[in-house]
């Protein structure tokens, strides 16, 4: 498409029906977030329900779009996967030391 500035120009004089600028910047039409801005402590399952809980009510109040919302959830739910095998395993770990 053409750089040139038409009547038919939409946001920041891009034609319209040209596809949105993805990341940052004055032209973007979604600039992606910074998550730098809210860095989680995720060091216990307790602190991943009460992130979980943070993306919910972010979600239900319209500030996080709800595709958003799920692809954290998820990620925080392999994150406390994790955290709960590591503590089993150490937890085995201790167990075997002991019995041998």
């Amino acid at each position: 498409m053409s750089s040139e500035i038409h009547e038919n120009s939409g946001k920041w004089g891009r034609p319209v029906g040209d596809p949105p600028v993805a990341g940052k910047g004055p032209k973007a039409d979604n600039p992606r977030r910074s998550y730098r801005s809210h860095r989680a402590k995720l060091q216990s399952v307790g602190d991943i329900s009460h992130e979980l809980g943070r993306i919910y009510r972010e979600a239900r109040a319209g500030k996080l779009d709800v595709a958003e919302c799920s692809k954290l959830a998820n990620v925080l739910a392999i994150c406390a996967r994790i955290i709960t095998d590591s503590d089993l395993e150490a937890r085995i770990e201790r167990l075997e030391q002991g019995v041998h």
